[in-house]
């Protein structure tokens, strides 16, 4: 693979645990939040497009994939936060406001760093994926511990269907 940036990204993919994809997924839209913000203030109205549709795609995917009978109440706290997501990047992007999205980048970095926690509060040796390899650090701005992190379900509770990979689609991680 002539990338291997994107050859380490897949590779992290595909060993990924359930909770490791949804870490993942929340990591692709914050920074997609943050790009469309810096693109905001630059004045380039693609790139802010590009990311901005980016998020949404992936917040979509997040959404698409709860599970209510599973996750219950968490489920559909979920899915409120996800149409909050999708009302803020819309009215970010009519207003052309990168606090609106830094703002939301910030929220679901605390949602995020909850996945992550018990993510690793599940498994037995912190530092492995589900095929036994190594699972990436967290970033850095998710190491910070937030004021209050929610408490999410564990992975036998899972508020998400066993398999994020239901339906392909068509953005991906990298960008």
């Amino acid at each position: 693979m002539k990338n291997p940036a994107l050859a380490y990204r897949q590779f992290s993919v595909q060993g990924a645990t359930p909770l490791g994809l949804v870490v993942m997924l929340y990591d692709g839209a914050i920074a997609a939040m943050k790009r469309a913000a810096t693109a905001v203030e630059a004045h380039d109205i693609s790139d802010k497009c590009i990311h901005l549709n980016k998020a949404q795609a992936i917040i979509a995917q997040l959404e698409g994939t709860l599970n209510f009978e599973a996750g219950g109440e968490v489920a559909q706290t979920l899915k409120a936060l996800y149409a909050h997501a999708r009302g803020q990047m819309l009215k970010a992007n009519i207003e052309n406001s990168p606090g609106i999205l830094r703002s939301l980048a910030e929220n679901l970095a605390t949602v995020r760093e909850a996945w992550y926690q018990a993510e690793h509060s599940t498994s037995s040796s912190p530092a492995t994926t589900a095929n036994g390899g190594p699972s990436p650090e967290a970033p850095p701005e998710a190491q910070s511990e937030p004021q209050h992190i929610p408490r999410v379900a564990a992975a036998k509770r899972s508020p998400y269907a066993t398999s994020l990979d239901t339906e392909p689609r068509s953005w991906s991680l990298t960008g």
